[in-house]
């Protein structure tokens, strides 16, 4: 549009040269009648290009050099008409996010109204049973692409959503407070990818498929390894479908405890270590995870120490994944052993030694409706140890989520908790309706 404008503007300033120049008599009247109907012959087709390009009306025929830069200027206006947001180092930043809406309800007395992972005792007065609402799960992100630094691309994601707590205050349940779930910088080429800040660990990446436990995965403490933790990772296209990764992580054990706000993370046997938590992965990837035919299996292990006086103990584990789907069928699971891994969830959130997994099937019959249905279990496998409270945690579930539109999505999901304590059994059983929106 400015290079048809610019040229407006020349021929307007010819047709006012020529004025001024007539009266120098240097043409004929005859000559000069010829030239102003030529001018106004350019400034009329001038003017149908640009009524072309506004209305989207057929322009004039015109030569291969007029027609090359109106097509460009087509193409321009097109990807300015596209919304797009700039960071200040003018990489394009791009805003994501889901709003995550749901209520729930539990039959028992579990620790989260919304994610429950254990079963606690019965209130004081023995009324069990709890009903309510949230959006606290909603997230809202950035992703910056960065400049290219030889064969690597650089990228950057941060995430967050409101899961971090609520308020001292009244009416604090609506009033959830954020919560940092990824901060990372990532340069990746063809085969190659370095990845610094905070991430899904390396020890088993996979989590059971459920949109009601959006903010925090299904079935942690009850078979499923979790935690999202500072790192520094190289991962490697080894050879054909074989993929490694393998990097050191903040020494998080999991020991804080209190409910009292603290303002700057305190020092704690994982950090008093003075040593970081080394993880790898190997892994078989065929098939991208989004299609219908893919699987990957991987085998990952963690090893960390924390200090308990003038003793350094050791924190390790060993975790296998998978996870497969051929068409309309789909397998997921992880089986995990280790010690001293409560903050991952593992010997249901005790410092012990410990085992467990989960499994879930997914049917996929139609490409807007899909069910999911699996169990977990996380088990105390330390006999020096036996009078600690807890001794498993047991879960199982199923849900059914239906497409409205790629970015509406509404799900149900029942699920069943069992804890046991000593000889006590505790139960609950929770039910959830979500509703979700991605932008």
């Amino acid at each position: 549009m400015t290079t048809i404008r610019t040229r407006v503007a020349v021929v307007a300033v010819a047709l006012v040269g020529l004025m001024l120049a007539s009266p120098a008599f240097a043409q004929t009247p005859q000559d000069l009648a010829r030239e102003l109907a030529d001018l106004r012959a350019e400034v009329e087709r001038l003017r149908a290009e640009v009524d072309a390009l506004k209305g989207g009306a057929a322009a004039p025929a015109t030569t291969a050099a007029t027609t090359a830069p109106i097509e460009l200027l087509q193409a321009q206006v097109a990807e300015l008409a596209q919304t797009k947001v700039e960071s200040s180092t003018r990489f394009p930043l791009k805003i994501f996010g889901t709003l995550h809406v749901d209520v729930f309800a539990n039959t028992g007395n579990p620790n989260w109204m919304d994610i429950p992972n254990l079963v606690l005792p019965p209130p004081a007065d023995g009324q069990s049973g709890t009903l309510s609402a949230s959006a606290r799960q909603t997230r809202i992100g950035f992703l910056a692409d960065g400049p290219t630094v030889g064969a690597f691309r650089s990228s950057a994601v941060v995430a967050m959503d409101f899961f971090g707590g609520i308020p001292g205050f009244q009416t604090g349940q609506v009033m959830g407070l954020p919560r940092l779930l990824v901060a990372f910088g990532r340069l990746e080429s063809e085969r190659t990818a370095v990845e610094i800040g905070q991430d899904h660990m390396i020890l088993a990446p996979r989590d059971p498929s459920s949109l009601a436990a959006f903010a925090f995965p299904l079935l942690f403490r009850s078979g499923n390894l979790y935690l999202r933790v500072p790192q520094v990772r190289v991962e490697q296209q080894v050879v054909g479908n074989l993929r490694a990764m393998a990097g050191i992580v903040a020494p998080v054990a999991g020991d804080l405890v209190g409910d009292a706000y603290l303002f700057v993370p305190p020092a704690l046997s994982g950090e008093r270590s003075r040593r970081p938590g080394v993880q790898g992965r190997v892994a078989y990837v065929a098939g991208d995870p989004e299609s219908p035919r893919a699987v990957d299996i991987g085998l990952a292990g963690h090893r960390s120490w924390e200090r308990r006086g003038s003793i350094l103990a050791p924190s390790w584990a060993v975790a296998l994944d998978l996870s497969a789907r051929r068409d309309v069928i789909g397998i997921a699971g992880e089986a995990f052993t280790g010690e001293n891994i409560d903050a991952f969830g593992g010997g249901t959130g005790l410092d012990a030694k410990s085992a467990g997994g989960w499994g879930e099937v997914q049917l996929f019959p139609t490409e807007r409706l899909w069910f999911s249905a699996g169990a977990g279990v996380d088990d105390i496998r330390d006999r020096r140890r036996a009078t600690l409270a807890r001794q498993r945690n047991r879960s199982a579930y199923a849900n059914i989520t239906f497409s409205i539109r790629p970015e509406l999505q509404t799900s149900f999901e029942y699920r069943q908790l069992r804890t046991l304590v000593g000889s006590t059994d505790r139960r609950n059983q929770h039910f959830d309706w979500v509703f979700v929106q991605k932008f």
